[in-house]
């Protein structure tokens, strides 16, 4: 990488709008990923049997709810934490400022504010596991009870946890942004103002700023867990695609190109609000007319009806002075 050696890195400055092959297959090995650490978490941090899934969970007591709740705490602020502190406060972070999409730092009571609000978050994500797990072992879902059962299934459940969660992912996000539509009431403009606000805050976003969201934004986030649920999969796949949910925004929202996988299609969703609600895994974007390449194209998007930066009517963190 040619900035660590002292040139300029290039920076992408139009966003595509979907994915090649090789990004479909680097999305496959982060789904894996996802799906690795939570059979860690079950079968190692748990002890297999003792997930809470597998039996303890069929009555709801706090005597195996709270090991959820702390694991998830614990992992979101050493994760983000040691994201954030090696992109933008560590010995190399003057070395990798080449790669930050914006040039502009965010300040510590931004990042700090975002670290309280996503360790809420996470423990919303914990109520979704907890919900599961009760589910599971209260018989209410079917359930395969080992992965060598049927592990052609569940591998492609695994690898393809990202691209089967994205459009839920951009059906809630596009329904908490203003509609611009006069046939039916502005919802959107409404759940923008009281929930989503929270996130977009941090419109120049760091690892913390992943999942700072409103409660209700981060339960209807982490629920893409139960997408799978009715299809009688292992236990793991839902836990894999709660920490996919995690650690996928907290990498995506890093602010940098590299050496994280900050994704400059979704930068420009929070540089400038009404455009590319989703992911280019499945580019719903391209196929509803919502997807914008760059800043000039938001305002196209929409014609005469106020949108980007400028029609943003709610409170932004402040960037760090020069």
């Amino acid at each position: 990488h040619a900035a660590l050696k002292g040139q300029v890195a290039p920076q992408r400055t139009t966003a595509q709008g979907s994915m090649d092959i090789w990004d479909h297959v680097g999305s496959f090995l982060a789904a894996t990923r996802s799906f690795l650490l939570a059979l860690f978490c079950i079968f190692i941090l748990h002890g297999g049997d003792d997930y809470p899934a597998f039996g303890s969970a069929k009555e709801m007591k706090l005597s195996w709810m709270w090991p959820i709740v702390c694991r998830n705490v614990l992992s979101t602020i050493c994760i983000c934490g040691f994201w954030d502190w090696f992109l933008y406060f560590s010995p190399w972070s003057g070395k990798l400022a080449p790669y930050k999409f914006n040039p502009r730092y965010p300040t510590s009571r931004q990042i700090l504010h975002d670290a309280v609000v996503t360790v809420q978050a996470s423990v919303c994500g914990s109520v979704v596991e907890i919900l599961i797990c009760h589910l599971y072992a209260a018989g209410y879902v079917p359930s395969i009870v080992a992965i060598s059962d049927s592990p052609v299934v569940t591998c492609l459940w695994a690898v393809t946890i990202t691209h089967w969660r994205i459009p839920h992912f951009w059906l809630i996000h596009r329904a908490m942004h203003p509609w611009k539509t006069d046939t039916v009431p502005d919802v959107g403009r409404f759940l923008y103002r009281h929930v989503h606000s929270l996130h977009h805050k941090s419109h120049n976003p760091t690892a913390f700023s992943g999942t700072n969201m409103h409660p209700v934004e981060a339960s209807a986030y982490y629920s893409a867990a139960l997408i799978c649920l009715p299809f009688g999969v292992h236990p793991a796949v839902p836990l894999g695609c709660i920490i996919d949910c995690a650690v996928g925004a907290w990498l995506g929202h890093d602010g940098f190109q590299w050496p994280g996988s900050g994704d400059y299609f979704h930068y420009l969703h929070h540089a400038h609000f009404d455009c590319n609600y989703g992911a280019r895994h499945v580019p719903i974007d391209l196929w509803f007319g919502t997807f914008a390449g760059t800043k000039d194209e938001v305002s196209r998007l929409w014609g005469r009806k106020p949108a980007g930066l400028d029609a943003n009517e709610t409170p932004l963190h402040a960037d760090k002075a020069d």
